[in-house]
């Protein structure tokens, strides 16, 4: 039971704006942490196991990546861990590499849930009465996408089917041009059937399932405050860990941090509410 979905779009729509831009702008480490944190929590409660599969397969990669890459070619630090030709590789590199690699896979599960919660009739129900062209446009382009990677699959199975899939640039070069066919041959017929439906020659309507209740006006204005007290914190005390010349705690301002793990906490907490209700009427049953 997702209690958070079922919020107005606009609600679900700020808060992951609002949380991947605090974790993007403020590279502050404790912020990162916690958002990485929540975010894999929360896409474990949408996805479950493959929300874990995703972070071995492809978020600790991106980690490992950024700290070993961090290690390599900065240059800062007193803490030697090894020399290389009279080259140091230091902890205080490799510490900020893994954190920067820690915001990239925060951000990364971020949109993996917005994916599932802000889907296209949620997106246009946000700005398809203000714009609704670029609403339009918008969920075209996502849409347009996974048909474009099953038209791949489909291609890449219609080859070893024919006998003719190999391996190389020669057989790339030839699936690429049959996708581009595709796409082309899709947005023609896209096209001409928004045309006949006489999309442009008139004003649209605008039709929206969501209704705005008492709810999504309290929880528009919690998250509204929330970020804006954590954007003044983020640049008053930015940042709170240094990495250079050795790592070292400069301050940690609890109230932010605290707020800040409330705010990324919200769909669960929201969610918690409904768990709880749909335990009770079970226990009834």
């Amino acid at each position: 039971m997702d209690r958070f979905s079922k919020f107005h779009p606009i609600i679900s729509f700020l808060f992951f704006i609002g949380v991947i831009a605090l974790t993007i702008v403020f590279t502050n480490s404790f912020f990162t942490a916690v958002s990485f944190l929540c975010s894999f929590c929360y896409s474990v409660k949408l996805k479950g196991k493959k929300a874990v599969s995703y972070l071995l397969k492809f978020t600790f990669p991106i980690v490992l990546f950024a700290g070993i890459f961090n290690m390599l070619f900065a240059g800062y630090g007193k803490h030697i861990l090894f020399s290389v030709k009279g080259i140091n590789f230091t902890t205080e590199c490799l510490a900020s590499g893994l954190f920067t690699g820690v915001m990239i896979g925060a951000v990364i599960m971020w949109f993996l849930s917005y994916n599932e919660i802000v889907t296209s009739d949620r997106f246009m129900a946000i700005f398809g009465g203000i714009m609704p062209n670029f609403a339009l446009l918008f969920s075209m382009i996502l849409r347009f996408i996974p048909l474009m990677i099953k038209a791949s699959d489909e291609i890449k199975d219609a080859h070893k089917g024919l006998g003719t899939e190999t391996k190389g640039l020669k057989n790339t070069l030839s699936r690429f041009s049959a996708l581009l066919s595709i796409s082309l041959e899709k947005s023609i017929e896209t096209a001409d059937s928004m045309k006949s439906r006489g999309f442009g020659t008139k004003k649209r309507s605008f039709y929206s399932a969501y209704e705005f209740r008492k709810s999504d006006f309290a929880a528009l204005m919690l998250i509204a405050v929330l970020i804006i007290y954590l954007f003044a914190a983020g640049f008053m005390e930015y940042p709170q860990i240094s990495f250079n010349p050795v790592i070292e705690i400069k301050s940690i301002h609890y109230f932010s941090l605290i707020l800040f793990f409330v705010y990324a906490l919200f769909p669960l907490i929201a969610d918690l509410s409904e768990d709880v209700k749909w335990l009770l009427l079970k226990s009834k049953i």
